[in-house]
């Protein structure tokens, strides 16, 4: 996902939030349909996701935090990778070094300097464990941790399916993320070393590759159409506002552009989600997994709205909060 809408944005989307509570208008956010009745996803379950593993409570991309995803029984893990120099897929979420998420060698914020220009060794150089979000309070540092390769990954959950003895393996999400400035050869060359990495780790089956740069997907299904796809949606500050007000913004417009991605998946900001984008999409098989729903009441809305998925920041509060729902 993206890091977060920034804080200016966090800030306009509040005040329209209390301006509307304060004049009563709760009308405008009021569905008659998911008040009485949940919608049926089109999956048999609903997929609860771990975003980057369990960003609310521990460091994000890290195995600790997909530790804590898997122990807190979800049924996917949703991480971030980056290309790295030496033509590899590290798990983070940024296209350049973060100094709120990771201490250098010598312990000092990181620089920001690109991903692709550092190779797996350097990386692994860094810690990204030391540091607590401050927009997460419940986060636990695990200093001394490593950035972990795809493939380290995927070794890591075979190894704790294997010691836990888990009837259900675990399904990945795994986003694909570029610069700014990407090109159409970067998007292949990722497309490429993706595809080869989940072959090689046997994980073709379990493995979703999800993009907002949606020109990924279509990369991807030359390559190997039995992995599956799913399309990332943001909305822009104007399309928020219209959005939180209760009019509809670009909703047919991110639909289109997944079926054109033959995607499998739209995953968009929860602001799109009602009862009414959940049946269209549904009737053009594309499954709904929203993001990123960390109130108990926004996910019982979601999953009475018919959403087949949830990612969220705190993967035991989301199974919580499933299992009250579907009692």
């Amino acid at each position: 996902m993206k890091r977060k809408f920034d804080k200016g944005y966090r800030i306009i989307i509040l005040m329209l939030f209390s301006i509307i509570t304060l004049l009563g208008w709760q009308i405008v956010f009021a569905d008659a349909e998911e008040m009485d009745i949940a919608k049926k996803s089109i999956r048999e379950w609903i997929d609860l996701q771990g975003h980057r593993g369990a960003r609310g409570v521990r460091p994000e991309n890290t195995l600790p935090a997909f530790q804590y995803c898997m122990d807190s029984y979800m049924t996917t893990i949703e991480l971030d990778t980056v290309v790295t120099k030496d033509k590899q897929l590290i798990i983070y979420h940024d296209s350049e070094m973060n100094e709120d998420i990771c201490l250098d060698k010598d312990g000092k914020p990181a620089d920001d300097i690109p991903v692709k220009d550092l190779t797996v060794a350097e990386l692994k150089q860094y810690d990204c464990g030391s540091i607590i979000n401050e927009d997460f309070p419940e986060q636990i540092a695990v200093p001394g941790t490593k950035l972990s390769t795809l493939t380290e990954f995927f070794h890591f959950v075979k190894q704790y399916e294997q010691e836990n003895n888990t009837e259900q393996k675990f399904l990945f999400n795994i986003e694909s993320k570029f610069r700014k400035d990407y090109t159409q050869d970067e998007v292949k060359e990722a497309a490429r070393i993706m595809v080869s990495t989940i072959e090689a780790a046997g994980m073709v089956r379990r493995s979703t590759v999800q993009s907002f740069s949606i020109e990924m997907l279509p990369e991807i299904k030359k390559l190997n159409p039995s992995i599956r796809l799913s399309a990332l949606f943001e909305p822009s500050y104007y399309q928020a506002i219209k959005l939180i007000l209760g009019f509809d913004s670009n909703s047919e417009e991110i639909i289109a552009k997944t079926v054109l991605a033959s995607a499998d998946i739209i995953s968009p900001h929860y602001l799109y989600i009602d009862t009414e984008f959940v049946e269209k999409c549904h009737e053009q098989n594309i499954q709904v997994i929203p993001w990123i729903l960390n109130e108990e009441e926004r996910i019982i809305k979601m999953l009475n709205y018919g959403v087949d998925g949830i990612i969220s920041d705190y993967p035991k509060r989301l199974f919580n909060t499933y299992i009250k729902w579907a009692q």
